[in-house]
């Protein structure tokens, strides 16, 4: 019966705990602060359709860039509030570890007492079995009776040993790997540490562990992702368009694929050698969540955010996954596993790029792959004197040339692919592999008044559902988070109710069966019995001694 109440005070603190965990981030998911998310984003998609309609006015045009620091000044501080949850966590942790400690040094110190006194210690075994039932809101009991009367051994988790007859281990907090800052536990064994997962412990520790680990980084993944598809899109557009002097569009928001982001969305251990970078391609394909990659010498073997375990090539360099490219510069050894995490901070990273209204590209331009039927990418980089012109790539497929709109050759045939970006009369573009013989593309970059083509296609951001397998918009993200925090907060309080009533019946069941050692109740009395007497002629020794003295005055 004892045990069936430390499983079920174990399963009740886990539970509670998580409830209470998942009701603090929905709260955060509602409050103000984070319902500005949404609404910052439709103000800002108000303003460009405000811009629309008059693309060459400057007023406007600023309107739609103090919207978008709007944005992502709340989204940066949304982050910082969440990493903070993650920070007060971690300081839980610790709190939970030095508890523990103390419960297994109180119950070692409790069995060193039975040792030494004679029996029966029936007062001693409740005060025994009082800290185990706090120890098994913190973890996962198991209780085990000693030969020879030598006290019990007392194990957490899935077997390891926290007490031992009269001597006490100690459970630590240790460096995560290989993420150092992920604080594992672990147990003293001697001089060495034993690492303990999260998935052994249980009770309120394994709670605080599932919101540091699972809960929280949710939150951070989704918003992040809601960040770098929305600045990525934005960002894609204007440079697909020219702004207010005639130039091709530059970032609004800063670029998702700076060398600097795609490198810290890479986690190695400290003593890694391995260099890799990660970079968006594709963020209808972006999914939240930790990658976990394993290196075996020519392959990764990589553990997908589902769980789904799958072996991936590395293609000239690169591994592809979910819209990202894994760009492998220097491989990590045979062996080491590293996480890849592409959206963990991607609302951190979040920064308007230009204060320069005029920078806004309004005006579309076409720089088109009509008449190509591979699947090469076509970019305009920078417009100079040549507005209009024809990339042709050769019958044999190896070489490709640049020609006006009349045929006129403006750079002769180039092998094909170009190994950067192509420069003629000042106009600068990009074409990737993967072109077909006799593809074309063609760019038209004439500057029109008024032309306001490229803020439409802007807005349809706000209603095109290419996330999620084309089932959400960019908003949706949010809004989904949201709902999905709320479900699982109520599916746990459901579970916390069951929990709570198993832990009443195991209470019940115990009150049932105890007993009260008639014997041991009597000697109480008589102790007690003799203290009170004792006390009574301490009181009535002194009463005599104070009327004495009031009787000599």
């Amino acid at each position: 019966a004892v045990k069936e109440l430390n499983i079920a005070s174990t399963d009740y603190a886990f539970k509670r705990d998580t409830e209470e965990n998942l009701d603090m981030l929905s709260k955060l998911l509602s409050s103000v602060a984070s319902k500005k998310i949404p609404e910052n984003l439709n103000e800002w998609f108000d303003s460009v359709k405000s811009l629309a309609d008059s693309p060459n006015d400057l007023g406007a045009r600023k309107v739609v860039l103090e919207k978008a620091k709007l944005i992502s000044q709340n989204l940066n501080d949304f982050h910082e509030t969440v990493r903070l949850q993650k920070d007060i966590t971690n300081k839980g942790l610790a709190l939970g570890v030095e508890r523990i400690n103390q419960l297994a040094l109180e119950i070692r110190d409790l069995q060193r007492l039975m040792m030494r006194v004679p029996g029966p210690h029936n007062d001693l075994m409740d005060k025994h079995e009082k800290l185990v039932s706090e120890l098994s809101q913190y973890t996962k009991v198991t209780v085990t009776q000693r030969k020879h009367g030598e006290g019990f051994n007392i194990h957490i988790g899935n077997g390891h040993t926290l007490v031992s007859g009269t001597e006490a281990s100690q459970l630590r907090v240790i460096d995560g790997f290989p993420d150092t800052q992920q604080h594992r536990l672990a147990m003293v064994e001697g001089k060495a540490l034993k690492a303990i997962s999260a998935r052994d412990i249980g009770g309120k520790m394994e709670a605080i562990l599932d919101m540091r680990d699972e809960h929280i980084p949710y939150l951070m993944d989704e918003v992040g992702r809601l960040a770098l598809s929305f600045s990525h899109e934005v960002n894609t557009l204007q440079s697909q368009g020219l702004d207010l002097r005639g130039n091709v569009g530059s970032a609004l928001f800063t670029d998702v694929n700076l060398d600097v982001i795609a490198r810290s969305r890479v986690v190695t251990n400290s003593n890694s050698k391995a260099d890799m970078a990660v970079f968006i391609e594709d963020v209808s394909q972006l999914k939240g969540g930790e990658y976990s990659m394993q290196y075996n010498g020519s392959e990764f073997v990589v553990t997908l955010p589902s769980g789904q375990q799958t072996v991936l090539p590395v293609v000239k360099g690169n591994v592809y996954v979910d819209g990202l490219r894994v760009e492998v510069r220097n491989p990590p050894q045979v062996g080491e596993r590293i996480l890849v995490r592409p959206t963990r901070n991607g609302a951190a990273a979040i920064r308007l790029a230009t204060e320069d209204a005029t920078k806004i590209a309004a005006q579309s331009f076409e720089a088109s792959t009509t008449f190509a039927q591979g699947k090469a990418k076509f970019k305009i980089l920078q417009a100079g004197d040549v507005r209009e012109f024809e990339v042709i790539v050769s019958p044999t497929g190896d070489q490709f040339a640049v020609t006006d709109t009349k045929g006129n050759i403006l750079l002769q045939p180039q092998p094909y692919p170009p190994t950067g970006p192509v420069t003629v009369l000042g106009t600068t573009f990009e074409l990737t592999e993967g072109a077909l013989p006799n593809d074309k593309f063609t760019a038209n970059l004439v500057p029109s008044e008024g032309d306001n083509g490229n803020l439409r296609k802007m807005i349809n951001i706000q209603t095109a559902k290419r996330m999620n397998d084309n089932e959400s918009t960019i908003i949706d993200l949010y809004h989904n988070l949201n709902t999905d925090v709320g479900l699982k907060m109520a599916t746990m309080t459901r579970l916390t109710d069951v929990a709570r009533l198993e832990k009443e019946a195991a209470q019940s069941r115990i009150a049932s069966i105890s007993g009260v050692n008639l014997d041991e109740e009597a000697a109480n009395m008589m102790k007690f019995q003799q203290a009170y007497m004792a006390s009574s002629r301490i009181i009535q020794a002194s009463n005599d001694t104070f009327n004495t003295i009031l009787a000599l005055r």
